[in-house]
């Protein structure tokens, strides 16, 4: 099986993460953050400021991800913290996330497909028979005042 086709599971991939927290609030906003929110980065275990976010993405570990072509994905997740003080308890995790195959197939040294994969196979197809372009009672014009091309109106 060619490295195109393969599927791939879970465990195929490395994925680095941070998550941040909202509360659920009758306000204008459905969620939003307290003023002491902070990111949790689950690869150094370590929180971060959110005006910190630019250096998380230069950290090492996102720069070899950014290095092995994987984007920034952005998902969510509800859930109910069972022990909140105020308000209903409705909680929104956002996930800002880096994900890549730990072993990603070796690319051509040109960077394309082999030809194989590129091309689609030839299938022979029956001749058909070629249709005549003017109806059998055609005949050409002679005389160019013939030709009713008066548009009315």
């Amino acid at each position: 099986m060619s490295n195109y086709n393969k599927k791939y599971n879970k465990d195929d991939f490395v994925t680095h993460k941070a998550t941040i927290d909202l509360s659920h609030n009758g306000g204008a906003w459905d969620y939003k953050s307290n003023s002491k929110a902070v990111f949790y980065d689950h690869t150094s275990k370590k929180q971060f400021q959110a005006t910190e976010f630019a250096n998380w993405l230069n950290s090492p570990h996102i720069k070899d991800m950014i290095n092995r072509g994987a984007n920034l994905k952005i998902a969510t997740q509800d859930f109910e913290d069972e022990q909140a003080k105020y308000g209903d308890g409705l909680k929104r995790k956002v996930i800002f996330y880096f994900s890549a195959l730990k072993n990603p197939p070796a690319k051509p040294v040109d960077g394309f497909k082999p030809i194989g994969q590129a091309m689609p196979r030839y299938t022979q197809q029956p001749m058909t028979q070629a249709q005549p372009s003017a109806p059998d009672h055609a005949v050409p014009v002679q005389n160019m005042n013939d030709m009713d091309d008066e548009i009315p109106f």
